[in-house]
């Protein structure tokens, strides 16, 4: 671990810490569309183990959640294409458990991000969009989604120009 201090950036400010911290920080984003239905855009950061696949993670994952999540079940099959400008991989999946009486369902989008020399060197960082409803998605919920996703564009490694 680097004992160099850098300063870390967070919207409501920004602290000192050590160095090349990874970030596994999770946005939450609520929103309340036209008809008065509240919803959440959940956005988490996550690593695949060493030859692990978005597959495997995504069981991994699920094996997780039946152990620990009231009525946790994964609903329909998962698809696998590419979104955003720049046409990323991402397998989408859906689920839904028990959460005060009442089912909450959730869509996730599993990006796989390029590589990168600093942020993602061993090509192995995923970050997941998820949309989390109480009952079911409204047609707003689903295109907002559907923008934010399609609308994701990952950092680039700066080009070196070599003279």
């Amino acid at each position: 671990m680097s004992k160099k201090p850098m300063s870390y950036p967070i919207n409501e400010g920004t602290f000192v810490t050590l160095e090349n911290p990874e970030d596994q920080s999770i946005n939450i984003l609520r929103y309340m569309d036209d008809d008065h239905n509240p919803y959440n855009i959940l956005i988490n950061r996550a690593t695949l183990e060493t030859d692990q696949t978005v597959d495997d993670f995504c069981e991994k994952q699920w094996e997780k959640m039946k152990r620990s999540v009231p009525g946790f079940e994964v609903e329909g099959k998962n698809l696998k294409h590419e979104i955003g400008p720049a046409k990323l991989p991402v397998l989408q999946t859906a689920n839904k458990f028990l959460e005060d009486g009442g089912w909450v369902r959730q869509v996730s989008s599993i990006i796989t991000l390029p590589w990168h020399p600093q942020l993602n060197p061993d090509s192995r960082k995923l970050l997941v969009f998820t949309l989390a409803v109480n009952n079911d998605f409204t047609e707003a919920q689903r295109k907002h989604y559907v923008r934010i996703i399609n609308s994701f564009i990952p950092v680039e490694a700066p080009i070196s120009v070599e003279n």
